[in-house]
């Protein structure tokens, strides 16, 4: 008992003596959780009291159908219609398509015109003389998250549809004199021939009164949501490179307290031409895991990768910033233990504000906030954009951009605080 005493008492001053690395072992779960809870808020509360989703809504319509439908989604407890921009005036479609594809709205209701006129009297034989209403959603958007959304959506347009055909239809039927007959139905048999046409459209044995339909904003490729493979490979892969960051850091640790380091400063090299021979090999071996992520997604699961200039600018710049954050926890961490949390602390807490585990459209607005300040969250924008929305080099350049700032901005701290002797 005496002995394990003395070797519990040991240990505990082994962990005294780093204190920042027991105190980092503490934080990382505490701050993981903080960040999940927050962010998966959204998941589950989006569409509710407590957190409303926007939706735009672009109503070319002239009649009084369309109004009533807004004045009945008005009612309906989770959503809030944006029907004006900031500055007062109505939401255009082109307008709907810029604020969706910039991340600011899920969603957008479009209701076209003459929309009151065809809902009331469908043609049965054309559809293309029916009234459609439209979605206009992100393709690399959840599916699954605003499925719930759209069909609460489509609830109250068909419901509030289905009442005023059933009065246009009874109107049409009576004729302006026939509620004042005393004679009941039976002078107007077309009545009931409507009543039974109505009940038919209701029980789904008629056409519906209006036709729903998904699209993309205008200028992007893609009209669809995502595949699984889409959505999670880039994710993942991001959060696969950024893990170079341990792996790196603690190398630099290992020959420093082995002394190969102090061997390589004794060579007639500058001191950046050393850390820049150091670094290559890890920049490859990101490049090298991007491109087996991506393959493993085109053999697998037949995942398509868009334009592959605009796919290799992004990867080559998330693959410069996790190296740099590497250098970064390398310059800061005194001690093994406190190179390894971390390095763990980052690439999980980044990963979590970026998007990689929780979609950022479904975090509270100070989240989404925040993930502007990760390299995770560019970075998933920019493979987006590629694989999912089909952009190009160009349309790419300002995700590039960012993950080349913060690939500066962790060099340069590095530089500042590393400690060559």
């Amino acid at each position: 008992m005496n002995q394990i005493l003395a070797l519990i008492l040991k240990e505990g001053k082994v962990l005294a003596r780093d204190r920042q690395a027991l105190a980092l072992l503490f934080a990382m779960p505490i701050f993981f959780i903080l960040v999940m809870n927050f962010a998966l808020e959204g998941v589950f509360e989006a569409g509710g009291k407590s957190r409303p989703v926007e939706v735009l809504v672009v109503n070319g319509d002239q009649g009084a159908l369309g109004r009533r439908i807004l004045d009945d989604l008005k009612r309906v407890e989770g959503l809030v219609l944006a029907e004006t921009a900031a500055d007062g005036s109505l939401i255009s479609r082109d307008k709907a398509d810029a604020l969706i594809s910039q991340g600011k709205y899920p969603l957008a209701l479009l209701i076209p015109p003459d929309f009151s006129k065809l809902a009331l009297s469908p043609s049965e034989t054309n559809p293309e003389n029916r009234a459609v209403v439209a979605f206009i959603h992100d393709p690399a958007m959840n599916a699954r998250l605003l499925s719930g959304i759209k069909g609460a959506i489509r609830e109250v347009i068909l419901r509030r549809s289905f009442t005023a055909r059933m009065a246009h239809r009874l109107k049409e039927a009576l004729g302006p004199l026939a509620l004042q007959s005393p004679m009941g139905l039976a002078p107007f048999p077309g009545l009931l021939n409507s009543l039974k046409d109505l009940e038919g459209d209701r029980a789904g044995e008629g056409p519906s009164p209006v036709l729903f339909q998904s699209l993309s904003p205008q200028g992007l490729q893609a009209s669809r949501h995502p595949t699984v493979s889409e959505q999670n490979i880039p994710a993942y892969t991001i959060f696969g490179v950024f893990f170079i960051v341990l792996t790196l850091a603690s190398s630099f640790f290992q020959e420093k307290r082995d002394g190969t380091f102090q061997r390589l400063l004794a060579a007639p090299i500058s001191n950046a031409i050393l850390l820049l021979g150091k670094l290559l090999p890890y920049y490859f071996v990101n490049l090298i895991q991007i491109a087996l992520m991506f393959a493993v997604g085109v053999i697998f699961f037949k995942m398509g990768l868009g334009n592959p200039l605009a796919l290799a600018m992004v990867s080559l710049a998330v693959a410069l910033a996790a190296n740099g954050l590497g250098l970064f926890v390398a310059a800061v961490g005194k001690t093994e233990a406190q190179i390894g949390a971390l390095s763990v602390f980052l690439a999980i807490t980044l990963s979590a504000l970026g998007g990689m585990m929780v979609p950022t459209f479904v975090m509270p607005e100070f989240m989404k906030l925040l993930s502007y300040f990760t390299p995770h969250a560019w970075a998933l924008s920019g493979y987006q954009d590629v694989i999912v929305r089909g952009l190009g080099a160009k349309q790419v350049l300002p995700e590039t951009g960012m993950l080349l700032v913060f690939a500066g901005l962790f060099f340069g701290l590095a530089f500042w605080r590393f400690r060559f002797h």
